[in-house]
């Protein structure tokens, strides 16, 4: 018989699957084939090792003993377990990121054109010369009133907010505001405008 029968019969006859003539045909074999004898000395081997492991215990903080001696984490593993933690959070800067970038390319990208925004642009002065919006003495207006590049007097009434983007507020000492006035001029404030008017947008009303 060749070594590869052999072989397989070496496995046979180790997990106890051989009868008596396989068994003699293989120890004939075994004593004249030093390669057989030293694969089936090699398998004894490893399954003595097997047995003799199946009786070894651990302690219970054997686990924790190995974790400790594990190198630590760096920076980069850390932060990326945190944005796999945190999902949430991560969509959440990552759209503050994008909009913050929007709103600074809209900043510097704007032109210096005089621009108004209300609901009465009929009752408004508009002096396009001096970049100047006046709400007239005696006269109301509905709504919020948005100027940018410009500046606003107030000597009217404004039921709303009064804001100018690039420019100033000015409110008579007889002008009537219902809301806040701002005057926008520096791209921090501007960010924190736009922020605070998409959160009214987003979020419902409160009771």
């Amino acid at each position: 018989m060749e070594c590869r029968e052999m072989i397989i019969l070496i496995h046979e006859y180790l997990d106890g699957d051989t009868d008596e003539l396989s068994n003699q045909h293989l120890q004939t074999h075994m004593k004249t084939c030093v390669s057989c004898r030293q694969h089936m000395h090699e398998l004894q081997r490893a399954i003595a090792f097997v047995q003799s492991a199946s009786h070894i215990h651990v302690s219970p903080d054997f686990t924790a003993r190995v974790l400790a001696q594990l190198p630590a984490e760096t920076k980069k593993n850390l932060f990326s377990g945190w944005l796999r933690r945190h999902p949430f959070l991560t969509a959440a800067a990552v759209f503050l990121f994008l909009m913050t970038g929007s709103l600074c390319a809209n900043w510097f990208d704007r032109d210096n054109i005089l621009q108004v925004s209300s609901a009465n642009m009929d009752k408004l002065k508009i002096d396009r010369e001096r970049n100047v919006v006046v709400v007239p003495a005696g006269t109301s207006i509905d709504g919020d009133l948005v100027v940018r590049n410009g500046n606003v007097e107030v000597q009217g009434q404004v039921k709303g907010n009064v804001v100018a983007i690039e420019g100033k507020v000015f409110v008579a000492s007889t002008a009537q505001v219902a809301g806040n006035t701002e005057s926008i001029e520096a791209i921090v404030d501007w960010i924190w405008y736009e922020v605070k008017n998409i959160g009214n947008d987003l979020l419902p009303a409160l009771p």
